[in-house]
């Protein structure tokens, strides 16, 4: 039993296997919630495959701020080498650049714009909780008296806590990591039921307005726990915690242009009845209208 569990901990549970399993359940997930409603999958999957190059440049972009202003804090002369190749990515970055990315393409190539960000929305929790379990079982190739070895490293965050339920965790620190998994994953079954009982056009598309707060309240008071000092900040608050109050101060703002009409609401989805999802989007074919023809006339 100890060789399977020692197996999985140092080869199943690493950062790419949990993202690639986190990739394969949010395009699973997001097939059946697209026959669910009737949405145009091949399109949905296309857009959600296309929006990751928005996320790898979002999520790059972050990183380098993030680290440019650790360097500032320490001191350090900023250079381009160094917030370029030494710079990790950021999850908000990655956030942000993977919606915007989303939000962009299906205004010009998705029918059910509503639906198809909801399904965003939901599937975007639920890879991220696999990945933050990738995170903290995460392995690193050292080399040791010139043998390469292979050895648990997970991400260095969580606070350092001298207690008997930290004891079991790696260098006794807080398991931050699995904590925001935990949560990621139950975020994702409330939007799910919330997407799967909502029968009235008007009010969806807004599964993101509440994504986007949840998350980022609850990361907000997780970041003081993580000890994360690399990631940089300002004043007394780290990168991520600034992210998360300008994300809030924007739904605030944009709640209110949409209150006073400045900002007009995301029209409601035309019934598109050509969808078929078992002919890559092929038309369905319609019956034909019956015709009752008039009785022939006497010669």
């Amino acid at each position: 039993m100890e060789t399977i569990i020692a197996f999985i901990r140092d080869h199943v549970l690493t950062y790419s296997v949990m993202a690639a399993l986190g990739i394969l359940a949010v395009f699973g997930t997001a097939l059946l919630l697209c026959v669910k409603r009737e949405q145009n999958w091949v399109r949905q999957l296309f857009l959600m495959i296309a929006s990751l190059v928005g996320l790898i440049v979002g999520a790059k972009l972050f990183g380098i701020l993030s680290y440019a202003t650790y360097l500032y804090r320490q001191g350090v002369p900023i250079t381009f080498e160094k917030i370029v190749f030494q710079s990790g990515i950021v999850f908000y970055g990655g956030l942000l650049g993977y919606f915007g990315t989303f939000w962009l393409l299906s205004k010009f190539l998705l029918k059910k714009r509503r639906i198809g960000r909801d399904i965003v929305a939901v599937t975007t929790p639920l890879f991220h909780g696999f990945a933050r379990i990738g995170c903290y079982f995460g392995r690193d190739v050292v080399t040791v008296d010139g043998v390469e070895k292979t050895i648990w490293h997970p991400c260095c965050y969580g606070i350092h806590m001298d207690n008997a339920f930290c004891s079991h965790f790696w260098e006794s620190r807080l398991p931050v990591q699995l904590f925001e998994s935990a949560f990621n994953f139950l975020l994702f079954a409330v939007l799910l039921v919330i997407f799967l009982r909502e029968t009235k056009e008007e009010r969806r598309g807004r599964l993101v307005k509440l994504y986007l707060p949840a998350y980022s309240v609850f990361r907000f008071i997780i970041e003081f726990f993580r000890d994360d000092a690399v990631r940089g900040g300002f004043g007394p608050f780290s990168f991520s915690q600034v992210v998360s109050m300008a994300i809030l101060l924007g739904l605030i703002v944009f709640a209110i242009l949409e209150k006073t009409g400045a900002v007009k609401p995301l029209p409601p989805d035309p019934y598109d009845p050509g969808v078929d999802l078992y002919r890559l989007g092929g038309r369905r074919p319609t019956e034909e209208p019956i015709v009752f023809e008039s009785e022939d006339k006497e010669d």
